[in-house]
């Protein structure tokens, strides 16, 4: 598998840094603003291809902040929390709106919602504190499956064209990303057994 980390550069190792005003950052932020923006696009004017089209941007600018921040040396410690939460807020948005909606069945909230919360759980017993533990690659292929998987529900109950292929994609990605994200789950779950052992987990 090719290395996720898109923009990094081998003639000068990453460095993180407190600035908080960078151009990464507010790709970051106009990403999270983008979750508000397709609930009301779904249960508002319920606009669902304005709602698909708001989170190909959220999604898909999931990896120009980070190719941004790597490139441009604006690697920094608010854009390493900004990341994930993003990421997280996003599943869990559009997979609680879909099933409300009637469009994305339980099984795959369940199993999104049930692998967050068990590693948070977890991580509080044994820790009493959520660990600053890298994402592993198995983990970023997953959250991309689940990216592509979900929003493709909303645009299978759409009447377009392309409306038989999007539940092809819909089914196949998310059955991909959801048992990607469980494997994921494993290995969070074995470094934060490690750090319980007090070995310093690999990044």
């Amino acid at each position: 598998m090719r290395d996720f980390d898109w923009g990094a550069r081998k003639d000068r190792p990453i460095v993180v840094h407190d600035r908080v005003l960078t151009v990464a950052n507010g790709i970051s932020l106009l990403r999270l603003a983008g979750l508000p923006l397709f609930v009301w696009l779904m249960f508002g004017p319920r606009a669902y291809g304005w709602a698909w089209l708001t989170l190909f941007v959220v999604g898909s600018t999931d990896f120009l902040d980070g190719y941004v921040a790597r490139r441009f040396d604006q690697v920094t410690k608010l854009g390493k929390l900004l990341d994930p939460i993003i990421d997280r807020g996003m599943l869990v948005t559009v997979g609680v709106s879909l099933l409300v909606a009637r469009m994305l069945p339980w099984p795959f909230v369940a199993a999104i919602l049930g692998r967050d919360a068990l590693i948070a759980v977890g991580s509080l017993l044994f820790l009493r504190n959520v660990p600053d533990i890298a994402v592993t690659r198995t983990g970023k292929f997953a959250t991309a499956c689940l990216l592509v998987g979900l929003p493709a529900f909303l645009l299978a109950h759409m009447d377009w064209p392309g409306r038989i292929a999007a539940v092809v994609v819909a089914w196949l990605f998310t059955s991909a990303g959801a048992t990607g994200y469980w494997v994921a789950g494993v290995q969070y779950a074995r470094a934060v057994s490690r750090l319980r052992g007090g070995e310093k987990p690999a990044r």
